[in-house]
């Protein structure tokens, strides 16, 4: 029957007009304020939890009445969410100034509105609000093993390599993820999210393989070791209980024999399909059924992060690039809210404006940053350096290499690469940084954590081991190392060693002079140029290591490095 609308409608009526009630508060003029922060969601800032943020404003207007300033922010005891008013103080009749804590981790925002004339008229900063995300603490400084499961045996074993991994210095373990496999066994195609892969399982000890891994975690608390436990939120395996049980909340394909679409990623310019993986329907259509999916994969990122947080850990987001924004800022939003300091960590490779919008929206505390798509000197340098650059927006772990890529023998020519990269990886960022399990054992091909288990044998080499731990004593005993921007390079764009002079920007500790010697045959010497680091001469340059001496005259002088050699020198 067609429509009719005479007969959808009995009769003619107007809507209601909605009325705008004018607000006491008014634009504010432009060049009244000058500001010591930035402003705008694509300038947000970052501080840790217990940093306090600093804030200044100069009023340029002055009418004879005592002006005041407020904050209008979020910013409080129970996170993100109710607005107050807190008011600056008064230094002389322009300048206001507000020292703030950030009591939980999150992002913020805030406001300025000031009025000049004792607070009978207020008005609103023209410029939009700022914003500020609060990192949790433990993530100022993260040296980070990956272990292998399918490598290292039992759980039992797992237990037994703990005092290895502390001796090292690393405070941090990587666990690939951990849960039941489906065929093609591989660690991220789960069959079952929320249990452990029994043949993790050691058949001397009676208890379930969940509770043997309880007891793992334990012992990773009492040695002080955090917890960074793999979270594979885009798919599952094709045989798992998922597809079995709600094979509506997988991406169809009708193409596909078994109605499943196959998830994959892409490589440069390829597509690299995998064929046990079936990609999770977050944006199902049907929105009771989309509710069910997102419901079930937030209790299994809980689930998981329990464990993380009880070691003061974090989680690891594999392949965010490809996961849906909307669930990942929810599921973040989640895990925030029960899980107050656990550390997000992003496998997110993207481009840079992507980065800046995305991470604060999805609360990602930490990137993964790539440095071995960057084997040479001058194309490390330039990467370092952008590291720097965006350390007041994107805070990554700069890792030699990851379980998917080669170790450095494959990479980088030479098992001895190991000390130049390790050093500029842990010594040249910010802090946080990290290897794989085998490269201390200076192994030629990386450890294979698809397919059958096979519990290797890797004798530790010990000049990589005690070359390691060196470095990572000199990490966590000088705050010049957590700090960014703080790096100038001083090597004369050199081909193989990299040299750079770090400030200490906090004035309480030491600036450092770095070297590191890239080539793994040849000996090099380089000329260092101190000119533009705003030092006096004479000076002496102190190796941390062996106190060496060198008396430096002037800021130009030339230094010789054997093959991967590394030199740290206190000034």
């Amino acid at each position: 029957m067609p429509y009719n609308p005479k007969e959808s409608l009995a009769k003619l009526h107007r809507m209601a007009t909605p009325q705008l009630t004018p607000r006491s508060l008014l634009k504010g003029e432009a060049g009244i304020i000058q500001r010591s922060f930035t402003f705008g969601k694509k300038n947000f800032s970052r501080l840790f939890r217990d940093e306090p943020l600093d804030l200044t404003i100069t009023l340029n207007a002055h009418n004879g009445h005592p002006p005041q300033v407020m904050l209008h922010t979020d910013i409080g005891d129970t996170g993100p969410g109710e607005w107050r008013d807190i008011p600056f103080a008064s230094t002389d009749e322009i300048v206001f100034r507000l020292t703030l804590t950030i009591p939980r981790c999150g992002l913020y925002r805030f406001r300025i509105k000031y009025s000049l004339d004792g607070g009978d008229q207020w008005f609103w900063d023209r410029v939009p609000h700022s914003y500020v995300m609060a990192d949790p603490p433990s993530m100022r400084s993260v040296r980070l093993y990956t272990l292998i499961p399918s490598a290292s045996g039992t759980i039992s074993d797992w237990k037994r390599l703990l005092p290895h991994i502390t001796g090292m210095g690393f405070d941090a373990i990587h666990l690939l993820p951990i849960s039941q496999m489906g065929y093609s066994e591989s660690p991220y195609a789960a069959t079952n999210l929320f249990d452990v892969e029994a043949r993790y399982r050691d058949p001397d000890d009676p208890r379930s393989t969940l509770d043997q891994f309880e007891d793992f975690v334990e012992e990773c608390r009492k040695h002080n070791i955090r917890l960074c436990l793999d979270l594979v939120l885009n798919h599952v395996a094709i045989d798992s209980q998922m597809t079995h049980a709600r094979p509506d909340w997988i991406v169809p394909d009708d193409a596909e024999p078994d109605g499943f679409k196959r998830a994959g990623c892409w490589h440069m310019h390829s597509w690299i399909r995998w064929e046990d993986l079936a990609p999770i329907h977050y944006d199902h259509p049907n929105n009771f059924v989309r509710n069910d999916i997102w419901d079930y994969m937030k209790q299994y990122a809980a689930f998981w992060s329990n464990y993380a947080a009880y070691t003061g850990g974090m989680v690891r987001f594999d392949n965010l690039h490809s996961s849906n924004a909307e669930f990942v800022a929810d599921l973040s939003a989640s895990l925030r809210e029960s899980f107050p300091d656990l550390v997000i960590f992003g496998e997110y490779f993207t481009d840079e404006l992507t980065l800046e919008r995305t991470v604060p929206e999805w609360g990602i505390n930490l990137l993964l940053a790539n440095s071995w798509e960057y084997p040479f000197g001058p194309q490390l340098r330039h990467y370092i350096g952008y590291l720097h650059n965006v350390a007041g927006r994107l805070r990554h772990l700069c890792a030699i290499t990851t379980h998917d890529t080669g170790v450095p023998a494959q990479l980088f020519g030479s098992n001895r690469s190991v000390m130049p990269r390790y050093a500029i990886c842990a010594l040249y960022t910010m802090g946080q940084t990290g290897l794989v399990q085998g490269v201390e054992a200076g192994i030629t091909e990386r450890i294979a954590f698809i397919g059958p288990s096979r519990k290797l044998d890797l004798p530790p080499n010990p000049e990589y081991c005690d070359f390691i731990s060196r470095i990572n004593a000199v990490l966590v005993s000088r705050p010049v190392f957590s700090q960014g921007g703080n790096l100038t390079f001083v090597d004369a764009g050199h081909e193989a060693i990299l040299g750079a002079f770090r400030r200490d920007l906090t004035g309480k500790g030491s600036n450092v002079l770095l070297l590191a010697n890239l080539d793994i045959d040849n000996r090099q010497a380089v000329m260092i140029n101190l000119a533009n680091c705003q030092l006096s001469y004479p000076l002496t340059l102190r190796e941390v290591s062996t106190g060496e001496a060198i008396q430096v005259l002037a800021p130009e002088f030339e230094i010789v490095l054997e093959s991967c050699g590394v030199k740290v020198f206190e000034l």
